[in-house]
């Protein structure tokens, strides 16, 4: 299965945290100080390092696929804000074909404002999808077809201040659903990260209403001090036409 770029100009600002090696702490401020020793000392990013996989994230979403069965073999995947690709492998390995042949075209749609390294068996866009050119993108690599997962894990570029990052958070929750709402089929399923806010309930009540089930859980590969939580829907109804 080959892997297939395109790029595309960017505008909306979220990112996933990559696992990389750090050499020394010299030079670095106090924050970035503590974020290279909590690396270095924690279970889980050892654990995603020795299995190759490019972010602790990648865990979550093999817990989430454990426990909610989003992800089979033969489905068509959306991956938003795929950078660098950690959920990106994880759904490529789940629906790879039983016989794991390699021929076929990619099964993965990535997408991210980031360039990030290509991935055998998924196909990966660079752009801001909120754009028409890029959508389009998406749907010649989608081929025409409507996606059986949407995903995202898709973050903010945090602040610290936890009502300005909830509610950004909120913002791409509400387009990545948009973008389900675009592309993905009917009976199809969903899954987005968000943080536990205000906001979030009524973001809760919005999946409902798309989809016959929806779940929460914080995997435990998330950190014990982390507000995250992933909402994972499924059964899409489809886009509601609106009564005249």
């Amino acid at each position: 299965m080959s892997s297939m770029y395109v790029r595309s100009g960017s505008l909306l600002g979220c990112h996933c945290a990559p696992l990389r090696a750090v050499k020394s702490l010299k030079g670095k401020s106090n924050a970035s100080a503590r974020w290279v020793r909590r690396q270095w000392s924690d279970p889980v990013v050892k654990q995603a390092k020795r299995e190759g996989l490019r972010s602790r994230a990648a865990l979550k979403l093999r817990e989430l696929n454990d426990r909610f069965q989003l992800l089979r073999r033969g489905d068509l995947v959306l991956d938003l804000g795929a950078a660098p690709g950690g959920w990106t492998q994880v759904a490529v390995e789940a629906t790879a074909p039983k016989n794991h042949k390699t021929d076929g075209p990619p099964r993965v749609v990535a997408v991210d404002l980031k360039h990030f390294d290509p991935i055998e068996g998924a196909s990966i866009v660079v752009g801001d999808f909120r754009q028409a050119a890029v959508r389009k993108q998406l749907s010649e690599a989608l081929r025409g077809r409507k996606a059986d997962v949407v995903l995202s894990d898709m973050a903010p570029s945090f602040s610290g201040t936890f009502l300005t990052d909830s509610q950004h958070q909120l913002r791409l929750c509400h387009n990545a659903l948009k973008m389900a709402e675009l592309y993905l089929r009917p009976g199809g399923n969903f899954a987005t990260k968000i943080l536990r806010c205000d906001g979030s309930e009524e973001f809760r009540a919005d999946l409902k209403a798309s989809f016959d089930v929806v779940k929460a859980m914080k995997p435990q590969s998330s950190r014990p001090e982390s507000t995250e939580m992933f909402l994972v829907a499924k059964g899409f109804k489809g886009v509601q036409q609106q009564e005249e």
